[in-house]
């Protein structure tokens, strides 16, 4: 098949969305399938463009077999719901140089956008109405929704006239696809019908990320050795509402054997490690973005993993940091409502608990009741890597995108 895939983030991010795509387009030119991606430079979630790839300019690579079209775009410096809206806005306008010197005359057999942004599936979904393609819309995150409940934008006017090209955006699609069962129904609720969407997840590489020793080389650089390490690792942004990690270590400080990490990247970084100065914790402790090649020594040096979330954002999102979390054997404490995605898989797995969303206190206790109970996480971590290995294969979810892709005919 000859595929085109449109979004704003691909390989080499290592995290969130980058991080998906990549592998998908790895995966199909790997099954010997043409595929092009039309995306931006990489800059997440640093919010800064890669070095070797400035100054921004349109460029054609080649990654694992997949042609890669980059087109510049504006990286704002302070994120924000209007910068990221002109950002979107950038990407599309500099992607229309593609489509006029290349891309329009492909005979492709279908187009996949991935969204957010939810623009990148404008020109798509009108070139596929127009010429007969089949579209796939992937929902990674319901960003207007998240952006509406978490008050990132504020103006009516825009709002509505975004809401309405959503709808237009999802009735043009052949299928929605999205990662999570919450997700689907927050889509099937806006008029996607059940025939045209289906779930397919976010996945973890079973082999690559597996139950590791906890006394590692990254806790012996870091001078650790039997305290309780709490990790949190990803994308250090505005949705996951980090300051509840915070709370929790204040109110942890007297327990000198439970130390936090915090590792990533993303707008909220520095307002949050200046956050943990001004209240004392030295019980914390911030590491930059791991590489892919550490992520195995990361999660196996924790005792115990954090997927935190604000309220407003429950079932907007579903933490990709969770799969990883789970094929790595260790358990977790989510902060969510047992009726949301990330509530039913905790509930479902027993490999974690539950505490409610933005309630330091709480989630301090949990801390402290699994601090103390080394057999319980062992279990819990036990029932996380099976819970992985059934619900979260790589092969088998990259296998049912290519089934989904030849079905579109």
């Amino acid at each position: 098949m000859r595929l085109l895939i449109h979004g704003m983030n691909y390989a080499p991010e290592l995290l969130g969305i980058g991080r998906y795509t990549g592998e998908l387009g790895t995966y199909l030119a790997a099954r010997a399938h043409q595929v092009t991606v039309l995306t931006a430079a990489p800059y997440y979630p640093q919010w800064r463009v890669q070095e070797d790839y400035r100054p921004q300019r349109w460029r054609r690579e080649w990654l694992d077999g997949v042609e890669v079209l980059r087109a510049p775009q504006y990286v704002p410096a302070r994120v924000s719901g209007l910068g990221r809206l002109l950002q979107e806005c950038s990407f599309d306008a500099s992607c229309l140089y593609w489509w006029s010197t290349c891309l329009l005359e492909r005979p492709w057999d279908a187009m996949v956008a991935v969204c957010p942004p939810m623009t990148s599936g404008l020109v798509p979904g009108l070139l596929a109405r127009r010429l007969g393609i089949p579209l796939v819309i992937h929902v990674q995150d319901l960003q207007l929704d998240a952006a509406r409940e978490l008050g990132i934008l504020r103006q009516p006017l825009l709002l509505e006239v975004l809401t309405w090209l959503e709808l237009r955006l999802l009735r043009q699609a052949r299928k929605v696809t999205t990662i999570s069962r919450s997700m689907a129904a927050r889509l099937a609720a806006k008029g996607v019908a059940a025939s045209r969407l289906q779930v397919l997840p976010n996945w973890a590489d079973l082999d690559k990320v597996r139950p590791g020793p906890r006394l590692n080389a990254l806790r012996r650089e870091l001078g650790l050795t039997s305290e309780t390490v709490v990790l949190y690792a990803g994308n250090l942004g505005e949705k996951q509402g980090l300051e509840v990690i915070l709370e929790a270590a204040a109110l942890t400080r007297s327990k000198p054997s439970i130390r936090y990490l915090i590792a990533g990247e993303g707008a909220a970084r520095e307002r949050i490690k200046l956050r943990a100065q001004d209240l004392g914790l030295d019980n914390v402790t911030f590491l930059p973005l791991q590489l892919n090649s550490r992520l195995p020594l990361l999660l196996a040096a924790a005792d115990l993993h954090l997927v935190v979330q604000r309220r407003e954002a429950a079932d907007l999102v579903m933490p990709s940091k969770l799969t990883n979390i789970m094929a790595a054997g260790r358990p977790f404490i989510a902060t969510a409502a047992r009726a949301t995605e990330l509530g039913r898989v905790t509930t479902e797995s027993r490999a974690g608990l539950l505490v409610p969303p933005e309630d330091g206190r709480a989630l301090a206790q949990a801390v402290l009741a699994l601090a103390q109970d080394p057999g319980a996480r062992k279990e819990m971590g036990i029932r996380a890597r099976r819970y992985a290995e059934a619900f979260w294969d790589r092969e088998r979810i990259l296998g049912q995108w290519e089934e989904l892709l030849k079905g579109l005919d």
